[in-house]
């Protein structure tokens, strides 16, 4: 009786931490989407520090996700992750050295990345709305 208590307990616990997880990648993809539209509006108007800064969350948010892959032993969306960092502070090292057309690229880079990623690990279920696969 005790370990089946202790493994209810387990699966509990086990349970709440995914979910707990599934909620902040879910806020990282949000907060991606917002600072993504931030780029494109500071790059349109060749805003340095605000491209910059945008970039540099962008970096931030995708090693997030790449340590969320890392954890559920996704190498694809490792290496997605990875690449859109990398070519997220390039976007931030473009926009102050004020090479906009660099930073264009940059920023196109990262959205096929999502893309591609988006297309291999979502699915848009009954209801309409997207999930994991």
């Amino acid at each position: 009786m005790k370990t089946i208590a202790m493994a209810a307990c387990a699966l509990f616990v086990a349970t709440l931490v995914f979910a707990h997880a599934d909620e902040e990648f879910e806020r990282w993809m949000k907060q991606t989407n917002k600072s993504f539209a931030s780029a494109q509006k500071s790059i349109a108007a060749k805003q340095a520090a605000e491209t910059a800064a945008a970039g540099d969350q962008l970096a931030e948010l995708f090693e997030h996700v790449k340590v969320h892959f890392e954890g559920h032993k996704m190498a694809d969306g490792i290496e997605f992750a990875k690449k859109a960092k990398d070519a997220s502070k390039n976007l931030a090292a473009a926009a102050n050295a004020g090479e906009w057309e660099k930073a264009s690229a940059d920023l196109k880079t990262i959205g096929g990345t999502c893309q591609g990623c988006h297309a291999a690990h979502r699915v848009k279920n009954a209801k309409g709305d997207w999930e994991m696969k």
